[in-house]
């Protein structure tokens, strides 16, 4: 455990009895002051700034806490209903959106994406000879709405750095530019080279963004409007967005950089404490990015996650088949699946299916470390939110943090392996 200074201790603990797990939960057999232990200890010990739960098992919600501070710089606490930025927990939304679109006939999983977007059709797969020279080839076979579903069309995605020459390019190509609308960022995208062909291997990309300028294209309208029509308003999920609404201004979280030994830098702004300018959620941008852009709040995911655990229903409404959900959360990589980042594939017992991570096979001992277990689906955000829906078990989890980190939070692997154990059916 890091050591803590004495005013630091004082303000954590503070922090800690303002906000805590919520009482007005029905009586289960879930541990509640196992789960408040752990998440308020993350914070006293400095792991984490701050941090709120929800987990949902057998049709109720059974855990919901928020411990620490939202904003550290004025001492504001996080509470229920605390706006995080969710990132890359954007990316299973939208891939729900065109799976609808699937359902209803607009478009199939087998399109090549060239059908919607021609000029992605005509990017060349980069290489290099004996010499290091760089050689250009041209799609082995069209990349297909599938391939961006998996990861596998051969796009970049320029958030890593300078990890090999096509992400340097991506990176310089302004693809995250807030005031450019997703038709103007595939005109960037199509200059660019792709990383590998199409099929051959996952590697993390920009390819849901292209999923959200096909959806635009298919529906005639702007990706905010095709979520709030086929998502957001059906389920009554009225704090997610691609901005921070002046309602919302007072309970939107700060954000961090967790630097190599372990503190805290803070990196954006919420509207009360404006010394930076660097926030692109504080405005409705024109840019809808389906694999980033969206920000939210406990509950209002946990509707989403909700209706992914029922089969594609929710209250009454239904987004999508149940067929349709069990195939998003079955493994769609094939045989010998090729994975280019250490997250899925190998020890890691995890492949990806449409939208999301899938655990493949578990061992007792993965179960005790991480909670991982068969059959759970689901993904992470940029600033360490995450979430997974398990239906083998009636339950799902989410976890909102907010801060960006080279190593992913003891704290998801502790919140995992607790909420499985109280939620599995053994």
């Amino acid at each position: 455990m890091k050591k803590i200074t004495t005013a630091m201790s004082a303000t954590m603990g503070a922090a800690v009895l303002m906000a805590c797990s919520d009482t007005s939960l029905p009586e289960t057999n879930f541990d509640k002051a196992a789960m408040d232990n752990l998440l308020s200890s993350a914070v006293e010990a400095k792991d984490v700034i701050g941090v709120s739960a929800l987990v949902f098992n057998e049709g109720q919600t059974v855990y919901k806490g928020a411990f620490g501070l939202r904003d550290r710089e004025q001492n504001k606490p996080v509470e229920l209903d605390t706006v995080w930025r969710i990132y890359s927990m954007t990316k299973p939304i939208t891939s729900v959106v065109i799976m609808d679109l699937q359902e209803e006939g607009k478009l199939s999983l087998q399109d090549p994406v060239s059908k919607y977007i021609p000029e992605l059709g005509n990017m060349q797969v980069a290489s290099a000879d004996a010499n290091g020279k760089p050689i250009f080839s041209p799609q082995a076979r069209p990349m297909t709405i599938e391939d961006l579903l998996l990861h596998r069309a051969g796009l970049g995605y320029g958030i890593f750095g300078d990890i090999n020459p096509v992400e340097t390019l991506y990176a310089k190509a302004g693809l995250f530019e807030p005031s450019e609308t997703l038709e103007t960022k595939m005109k960037k995208l199509s200059q660019l080279p792709l990383i590998g062909q199409p099929g051959d291997a996952w590697y993390y990309s920009y390819s849901i963004d292209v999923l959200g300028r096909i959806a635009e294209i298919v529906t005639k309208q702007s990706f905010g409007e095709i979520l709030k029509e086929r998502i957001f308003d059906p389920l009554g999920m009225t704090e997610t967005g691609f901005y921070v609404t002046p309602k919302q201004a007072p309970r939107f979280t700060q954000n961090y950089l967790m630097r190599k030994d372990g503190s805290f830098k803070l990196i954006e702004d919420n509207p009360e404490n404006n010394t930076l300018n660097s926030n692109q959620f504080l405005t409705e941008n024109a840019f809808h990015s389906g694999g980033g852009g969206l920000i939210s709040t406990l509950d209002d995911y946990a509707k989403f996650a909700q209706m992914m655990l029922d089969g594609g229903i929710y209250k009454g409404h239904r987004v999508l088949d149940e067929a349709t959900v069990e195939t998003m959360m079955s493994d769609q990589m094939g045989d010998n699946p090729k994975f280019l980042f250490p997250w899925l594939g190998g020890e890691t017992n995890n492949s990806f299916g449409y939208g999301g991570s899938v655990v493949i096979k578990d061992t007792p001992e993965q179960i005790v470390r991480n909670g991982q277990g068969v059959g759970q689906w689901g993904w992470s955000g940029a600033a360490r939110t995450t979430f997974w829906v398990d239906r083998r078990n009636a339950s799902f989890g989410i976890i909102m943090l907010q801060f960006f980190s080279e190593d992913d939070p003891q704290i998801h692997d502790d919140f995992r392996a607790l909420a499985y154990d109280q939620t599995r059916n053994k």
